[in-house]
């Protein structure tokens, strides 16, 4: 069996689990991807060793989350006749019918019990097979062909122990390496040779700034294709298009421009226009893009202005084609698109070509009714012997309804899905103009069959003219038809994809039209964020004289797994490798979605006031003030001093203060939404998931329900996730508040740039200004600007949010206790006073005393406090808290736990204390002495506990065992938890530091 990519494939079998989860396996091997290259083959090697490690990186990420991967069951597994030891071990694999279907390139691992650890398969030594999904089954998802890295002993998986009855045998999915082993294969391919054509001319620094047009064809004939003319373009837009039509009419030559768009430019409408313009020049053209979602954005776009200039019904549809994943797409949910998707095409137009119920099928069926239908008739009757029969007048309108009906739906399908290349216009015309003829036909009334002429009736009037045109058009549309008389699947997913004009894609799947028809030209939209190497895949296929590739390097990169990989430059794209040689890039230089208060600072700091803001977004009726004050006007930075990060799910942060004022945020714009009937799109945005998460909980907590009515929508993504999209009001929530300026990959001038070019009437930042302005980053140099421009407001500067700040204060102020070693109590007067706190840094103040002592810290005492029972804790210059070791009586044991007892004012702490010493006069003197008794371990103290029994805090009756469990953060950070991003996990010894850091700063002995 071949199988595409089996070097990889057979590479990534041979790794033993070790191997696997050893990151540093191939430290020392993958080398720096140069920016200039000698050759073609040393361009396809360089980037050979880096594929390599990022698909083991992608594995050893996968098989550590192995307890939450989809689980199959396996009901039968045999060797295939290809079979073959040591290397071909293919076997047939059936799945349970209720499962959920495996896919090709799904690398899985085969055990006959599911592991809930990643060490479950070492430390345990459970029998476990890696194999890699080669083929499934179309007509039935439950059958695949696997190749394993092993010879599999089925009597030994099957059977766990001896004298134990025999188990199922599962299959454990860890990840896909379609794309992967797609790269690999046109690595492989350009070393072999292949269309070197575009590469060769990309490999050095090109000196020359020529329009890549060869001088016989620069000076040739125009086709005088002029976009602007119909669809507004501005001259940077215009430039930029007729630059790559003018490279499509060069025959001679091999060309790779750029176009750059920052955002708000019109990148997308820039790149639809183009399209649209190359459709109607007959030019074969491939799109691709690096994301379902933006191939299918870019599609959309394209198929509007082309159903929008269709003269004949939907005729000239076909020449549009989608193909790839369906199910990873969505495609079912995209109704404007569904039609365009080559599965659903073919699925449409299969029926037309069935030998007795296809589309000539049909014609024929009507000609013989209209032109004798008693013999039509008695032929009926001859098939329904033993059936009841109908009367000719009953059978002759059904039938030829039933025959009108079939052929409309034949002759819509084919003008509607047939590439116009496969139907001409007049054939086109001629099917559209016979579905019209007789659409309001019907059978005349008192017909008998014989000696009839005309059987047809228009409006209720008979007419011959009408039936001999129609005739005469059913035998015409076969003639002037060029298209075969029968076909299968295969063939017409062929001719649709072969005669399509414009072709749609991820890179990835753009390796399916190696086999078919030569395409012209290659169109990379979002190419900055594509891979070099996965750019390499459309970049190869047979015809390509010419791409285009259209994106910002100043926007995210593709996302890499490994270090090692990325720190080789293994995700860099094409775009900006291009960019980096001063390879000439036509500059969209208009930017149409961002008020100039939100795009003053981009386009400062990424792009060299550049960028010109458009007439509309400048007019005064694009400043919107949807809530009161100058705090929530176009562009502020809301200064929150007192949020804490925190870790969220897994290694990822989170601040529940920025949590508590988004939702507060968004619940006085939902509010404003549905008294004023307005619009409004929000969109919130923040670099960690845990945060994203922790928006989303407390938002469906506050909101759930609301939406004025349609007119209120709202997004809460990450970064990544809001890459190309654009709303009226963004707030970024930033997370990081640490004052001492690490802000971990927020650093990144490029995930910032997205952050901060999203938002076209309103932005609003919340974030801690001191971390920030602290952070050497670009961060600082926002707050800078945001201070010259006056636009950083503090958060208690809107009362509202100050309460919901406090609110959250007044929730969380015993939620860290929970877990902690010392069990905390609290007194009514302690809650009352906290309740009638209005200040959230007192809060976190008291907070963070709390959690250091109930941790077990090693409070120093004063002089005076030593022989009470009661301590006096400064929480600031102002606060004191009151509070005492008590021992409360549980089951079968005393325990020592902490009172909080109050928090006063420093001038009203002596008395405080002297009246609770009355609590303490009802102990016994072997009750007091428990409360003295102090345990210290290392350089913190646990509590102890005593069995009832018990008469003594000294000697033997001292249990030296602690009481609770180790804090939540210990926890997550010592034991496996899933990583929730690749970047949270980078940050995870920055952040450790950060919090040592900080908690050392803030401790007074």
């Amino acid at each position: 069996m071949r199988i595409e990519g089996r070097d990889l494939i057979d590479l990534v079998l041979c790794w033993s689990l070790e191997e696997v989860l050893d990151v540093d396996l191939y430290k020392g091997q993958v080398g720096t991807i140069p920016t200039e290259f000698d050759s073609t083959s040393d361009y396809f090697k360089s980037f050979i060793p880096s594929l390599i490690e990022e698909t083991h990186a992608a594995l050893s990420s996968s098989i550590k989350t192995l307890w939450r991967s989809p689980v199959v069951e396996i009901t039968y597994i045999a060797p295939t006749a290809e079979f073959e030891l040591p290397n071909n071990l293919f076997y047939k694999v059936h799945l349970s019918t209720d499962e959920s279907s495996l896919i090709p390139k799904d690398l899985i691992a085969l055990t006959d019990k599911r592991p809930n650890r990643v060490d479950g398969f070492n430390i345990t030594n459970e029998p476990y097979v890696v194999a890699i999904v080669c083929k499934a089954d179309p007509d039935r998802p439950n059958v695949i062909t696997i190749l394993a890295s092993k010879p599999l002993l089925l009597e030994n998986l099957h059977q766990m122990r001896k004298n134990e009855k025999r188990e199922s045998l599962f299959g454990v999915y860890m990840t896909n390496i379609t794309t992967n082993v797609r790269i690999w294969h046109s690595l492989h391919l350009g070393l072999q040779g292949g269309n070197l054509n575009l590469l060769s001319t990309v490999l050095r620094r090109n000196n020359t700034d020529d329009d890549g047009v060869c001088v016989p064809c620069r000076f040739g004939e125009s086709d005088g294709l002029v976009p602007s003319r119909f669809l507004n373009l501005n001259p940077s837009q215009e430039d930029a298009i007729l630059s790559c039509l003018d490279v499509r009419r060069c025959r001679h030559g091999n060309t790779i421009k750029l176009i750059w768009g920052p955002p708000g430019t019109g990148k997308t409408k820039t790149t639809s226009i183009l399209l649209f313009t190359l459709l109607n020049a007959r030019c074969r053209t491939l799109t691709c893009t690096p994301t379902n979602v933006s191939v299918l954005e870019v599609a959309s776009r394209v198929v509007k202005l082309v159903s929008k200039s269709l003269k004949i019904g939907s005729y000239g549809l076909g020449d549009v084609v989608l193909f790839g994943n369906g199910e990873r797409m969505k495609i079912k949910e995209r109704k404007d698109l569904v039609d365009f998707f080559i599965d659903e095409r073919v699925d449409k137009l299969y029926p037309c070509f069935l030998p007795f119920y296809g589309w000539r099928a049909c014609i024929s069926s009507m000609i013989r009714l209209l032109e004798d239908p008693q013999g039509q008739y008695n032929q009926f009757l001859e098939k329904s012997k033993d059936n009841v029969s109908k009367s000719f007048q009953e059978y002759l309108p059904e039938r030829f309804s039933e025959l009108r009906k079939d052929l409309e739906l034949a002759f819509s399908s084919l003008c509607t899905h047939l590439p116009t290349a496969l139907l001409s216009t007049q054939a086109a015309t001629r099917m559209y103009e016979s579905i019209d003829l007789v659409k309001d036909a019907t059978i005349s009334e008192g017909v008998s069959g014989e000696g009839l002429k005309s059987i047809l009736a228009v409006n209720g009037i008979g007419s011959d003219r009408v039936e001999d045109y129609y005739l005469k058009l059913l035998r015409l549309i076969p003639e002037i038809s060029t298209l075969p008389g029968g076909c299968d699947r295969h063939l017409i997913r062929e001719l649709c994809l072969g005669h399509a004009c414009l072709l749609f894609s991820t890179a990835s799947c753009s390796a399916r039209l190696y086999t078919g028809q030569p395409i012209q030209l290659l169109v990379v939209d979002e190419a900055a964020q594509l891979k070099e190497c996965e750019t390499a895949i459309p970049l190869l296929l047979p015809g390509i004289q010419h791409s285009i590739l259209i994106g910002d390097e100043k926007q995210l990169p593709a996302m890499v797994e490994s270090q090692i990989a990325l720190e080789a430059g293994f995700g860099r794209s094409l775009f900006e490798r291009l960019a980096i040689l001063k390879h000439k890039k036509y500059l969209l230089n208009i930017q149409y979605r961002m008020h100039p208060s939100i795009s003053i600072f981009p386009n400062r700091e990424f792009y060299g006031m550049q960028i010109q803001d458009a007439p509309t977004v400048k007019q005064r009726n694009y400043t919107k003030q949807y809530l009161p004050g100058k705090m929530y006007g176009p562009y502020s930075f809301i200064n929150i001093a007192h949020g804490e990060e925190q870790y969220g799910q897994g290694r990822s942060l989170r601040n529940n203060v920025e949590v508590a004022v988004v939702s507060d945020i968004i619940a006085n714009l939902l509010q404003v939404s549905e008294r004023t009937k307005t619009r409004i799109s929000v969109g919130v945005i923040s670099p960690y998931k845990s945060q994203v998460m922790a928006i989303q909980e407390k938002i469906q907590e506050t909101c759930s329900g609301g939406d004025a009515g349609g007119l209120f929508s709202l997004k809460i993504r990450s970064v990544d996730g809001f890459q190309g999209g654009e709303e009226d009001i963004i707030i970024v929530s930033t997370v990081r508040s640490n004052g001492i300026g690490r802000v971990g990959f927020l650093a990144d001038r490029r995930r910032t740039n997205v952050l901060l070019t999203r938002a076209r009437f309103c932005l609003w930042i919340l974030g801690n200004e001191a971390t920030m302005m602290n952070s050497k980053s670009v961060w600082r140099y926002l707050i800078q600007d945001a201070r010259k421009r006056d636009c950083i407001y503090n958060v208690e500067e809107d009362e509202s949010l100050a309460r919901a700040i406090i609110d959250t204060a007044k929730i969380e102020l015993d939620t860290p206790l929970n877990k902690s070693r010392w069990k905390v109590c609290f007194s009514d007067e302690f809650k009352k006073s906290v309740g009638e706190i209005k200040n959230p840094e007192m809060y976190r103040k008291i907070k963070s005393f709390l959690e250091k002592i109930s941790q077990g810290w090693l409070h120093k005492e004063e002089e005076s406090e030593r022989d009470s029972l009661i301590k006096q804790s400064k929480i600031d210059d102002v606060l004191r808290l009151i509070w005492s070791v008590e021992i409360v009586k549980e089951e079968f044991e005393y325990n020592q736990v902490l009172k909080i007892w109050d928090v006063v004012p420093s001038s009203d702490a002596y008395e405080a204390v002297k009246s609770l010493k009355v609590h303490h006069m009802k102990y016994t003197g072997d009750e007091v002495e428990k409360c003295r008794a102090r345990c210290i371990s290392g350089d913190i103290v646990v509590p102890l506990r005593w069995s009832l029994e018990s008469t003594s805090a000294n000697g033997s009756d001292v249990m030296d065992e602690t009481f609770g469990s180790p804090n939540l953060a210990a926890e997550m950070m010592t034991s496996e938890q899933p990583n929730d991003s690749l970047e949270d996990e980078k940050e995870e010894e920055d952040i450790e530091i950060d919090r040592l850091s900080h908690l050392l700063s803030s401790i007074t002995l």
